[in-house]
């Protein structure tokens, strides 16, 4: 088996070594809502906008899919964060 590399740190990682795989997957969401500016919508003028729109472009716009490969130090700070928050300044109370 080749080699790994972290893809936070770029740390090789060697055959047999520890390293985890991260799958995030952004879909969107609906609430059941359609929020409408217009008064009257043309349906066909709307379907050729979209049409003009790459695919791949478009498919992002519902469903997105990231793979990375992490070292075990790496893994241990996205844990402890994943979305990268500010942390509160403990004096302040945050």
């Amino acid at each position: 088996m080749s080699s790994q590399v972290c893809s936070k740190c770029r740390r090789i990682i060697g055959p047999g070594d520890l390293y985890y795989s991260l799958l995030i997957k952004v879909s969107a969401g609906f609430d059941g809502v359609i929020n409408i500016k217009k008064d009257k919508i043309d349906l066909k003028e709307e379907f050729e906008k979209v049409k003009s729109y790459p695919e791949e472009l478009l498919n992002e716009e519902v469903f997105k899919e990231y793979k990375f490969t992490l070292c075990p130090r790496c893994k241990e700070i996205y844990c402890a964060n994943p979305l990268n928050l500010p942390l509160g300044d403990p004096a302040q109370g945050n």
